[in-house]
């Protein structure tokens, strides 16, 4: 299963801000406003902001909490060094489970669909009303989702 997921390198715009963002967290030492509201809009859309402002609440306590230099090293080894795997997609020989966010600000459904459409046979689910964080966003859902989908393919031994 592939949730909330890209094969595609990092853009130039998301290398820049999410450097920045870190370089910024990093010499303030934590999380501050107006940067913990930029974190939050990169996970979530405008529905969840809105309609379960508890998701929101609780990301920003996770934000609050997180080392700055674990962030700091985090993003700055994922984010500018994510190469593109787009070619090995086509690859894949089991059935996959592709689950976007509709509102997913950080990697837009369009994206997501050609990632699923690289992989033979993979199965896309695009959640409306959900941004980056779908298990967190919609849990019942996304476990409904995987449920039915692990009920048609049951894992062989």
């Amino acid at each position: 299963m592939l949730m909330n997921a890209t094969a595609s390198r990092a853009s130039m715009r998301q290398r820049v801000e999410f450097r920045l963002l870190t370089e910024i967290v990093r010499i303030l030492g934590r999380f501050r406003e107006p940067l913990t509201t930029r974190a939050v809009k990169a996970f979530v859309g405008p529905t969840i902001m809105r309609e379960r402002p508890h998701v929101e609440q609780s990301i920003r306590a996770e934000l609050r909490d997180l080392s700055v230099d674990s962030v700091y090293w985090a993003v700055n080894s994922v984010v500018p060094a994510r190469p593109d795997q787009r070619e090995l997609l086509g690859r894949i020989t089991t059935p996959i489970l592709v689950i976007a966010g509709r509102e997913d600000p950080t990697f837009p459904v369009a994206e997501t669909e050609l990632m699923a459409e690289a992989i033979p046979g993979a199965e896309l689910v695009i959640m409306e009303n959900t941004g980056h964080l779908a298990a967190l966003e919609r849990p019942e859902e996304v476990n409904a989702l995987i449920d039915d989908f692990l009920k048609r393919h049951p894992i062989e031994d």
